[in-house]
């Protein structure tokens, strides 16, 4: 197993950005940083320089999902088996790409059709672990990692992290770079289950991963707060997904009721409220529409 990893960044926190590069290169046989444009490029050219890592720097931000298939392009291209995806702000663990790698064989030999294993991440601005996802007709199933040694197979897991083998993406596809930003890898293993493949959670791979700029409750459930514009691309993507044939029931009734939350939570709990509510409608409105794409403001 040869594994790339494919680091994306957009204005990253330089030092946090070292961390994540130091805490993978002896974990990977390769790493890649795709740079969206930062207005700190140059920085991050000289920290992956520094530790050998090749840059691809794009001169404007293209969107998440494009620069991971241009990661993806970049391992094929050098024969590499697995790709690695990781944020700017995703610090791994000294030993889970081992770990990753080694529950995935087993999980390949027991069932064949595997996507991807991604780590159950430690959410530092909310500071609790993921859980694994589970749709069943209408309902939707949260189920705890906590105490959990083996895999769980979960619906969809997070790109960052994630350990998915070229043979894969070959069949499914790559990411969809209509979407931009905002549920990129949702949509992909939804893609994936529908061609028959399952995606899975590793409870003993620990990794730090920050979810947007903080939090706010709304009774005992925690919403991440991001920049006014991902409320445009979180809605519009959920209400373009929420149509799509592969998209499970469960899943489409979470979406919307998602939506209705972003709207009562970000128009009612954070700053920019305004400009918030008008993004919010041109999301809903777009995502309806399927028109989707970058977003010109």
């Amino acid at each position: 197993m040869r594994i790339f990893a494919v680091a994306i960044t957009y204005h990253p926190d330089a030092s946090m950005l070292t961390k994540v590069l130091h805490a993978i290169a002896s974990q990977v046989q390769g790493i890649v940083v795709i740079d969206n444009g930062s207005r700190n490029a140059e920085e991050v050219c000289s920290i992956a320089s520094a530790l050998g890592v090749q840059v691809v720097a794009n001169k404007q931000n293209l969107g998440i999902a494009k620069a991971q298939n241009q990661g993806i392009k970049l391992a094929q291209a050098e024969d590499f088996s697995h790709i690695l995806l990781l944020d700017q702000d995703t610090v791994l663990a000294p030993g889970v790409v081992a770990d990753l790698a080694r529950n995935l064989a087993n999980l390949e030999k027991e069932h064949g059709a595997v996507a991807a294993i991604g780590p159950a991440y430690y959410e530092v601005n909310s500071r609790q672990r993921t859980r694994a996802y589970r749709g069943s007709g209408p309902l939707l199933s949260r189920i705890s990692v906590d105490k959990k040694m083996d895999p769980l197979a979960s619906d969809f897991i997070i790109a960052s992290g994630s350990l998915i083998p070229l043979s894969v993406l070959e069949k499914v596809g790559e990411f969809k770079e209509e979407l931009f930003i905002d549920l990129v890898d949702v949509e992909w293993c939804f893609r994936a289950r529908a061609a028959g493949y399952r995606t899975f959670l590793c409870p003993t791979a620990n990794v730090d991963h920050h979810l947007g700029s903080g939090t706010v409750y709304v009774g005992r459930r925690q919403i991440a707060v991001h920049a006014p514009v991902r409320n445009y691309y979180w809605v519009r993507n959920a209400l373009w997904l929420a149509r799509q044939y592969y998209t499970p029931l469960a899943w489409r009734i979470y979406l919307f009721s998602r939506c209705l939350a972003f709207l009562a939570v970000y128009t009612t709990m954070v700053d920019n409220r305004t400009f918030r509510f008008k993004l919010i409608v041109r999301g809903a409105r777009d995502g309806l529409a399927g028109h989707l794409g970058q977003l010109e403001l």
